[in-house]
């Protein structure tokens, strides 16, 4: 029984002192939110993360047409902000799907959801949604 114990005991103290290294980076917000309705294409679309993240890819999906990839910046090196410059979103719904490292290393992914209302144009506005 003492044997068992310690072996619990043990089994417990691996997992508690492992929880620190299994947490990833995660996306705190984004600019604009998930499941926007927007008149017309943001001129930027900002990811903001809890922790630095390195991007490796974006694209966007837009209803019945293939993926599309988007710059982003900064292009390498980790960061908390990631801000993608003129998405050119098209009407209806556009899925930007993302991925990234986590600063242990570890892939993450994800996406946003922004839909252009019917005859929205894919013209950037004037308005500077940067993160403050």
């Amino acid at each position: 029984m003492v044997r068992y114990l310690r072996a619990l005991a043990l089994g417990a103290a691996m997992i508690m002192s492992a929880a620190p290294a299994i947490a990833h980076a995660t996306v705190k917000n984004t600019i604009p939110a998930s499941g926007s309705v927007v008149n017309r294409s943001p001129d930027n679309v900002f990811i903001n993360f809890n922790e630095p993240a390195r991007m490796t890819s974006v694209v966007v999906a837009e209803a019945g047409k293939g993926d599309r990839q988007l710059a982003f910046t900064p292009p390498s090196g980790s960061t908390t902000t990631v801000r993608i410059a003129a998405p050119a979103l098209g009407a209806g719904r556009n899925e930007i799907k993302w991925k990234a490292l986590s600063k242990d290393g570890h892939p993450i992914s994800g996406s946003i959801i922004i839909e252009m209302k019917a005859g929205a144009t894919s013209a950037g506005s004037n308005e500077d949604h940067s993160p403050h």
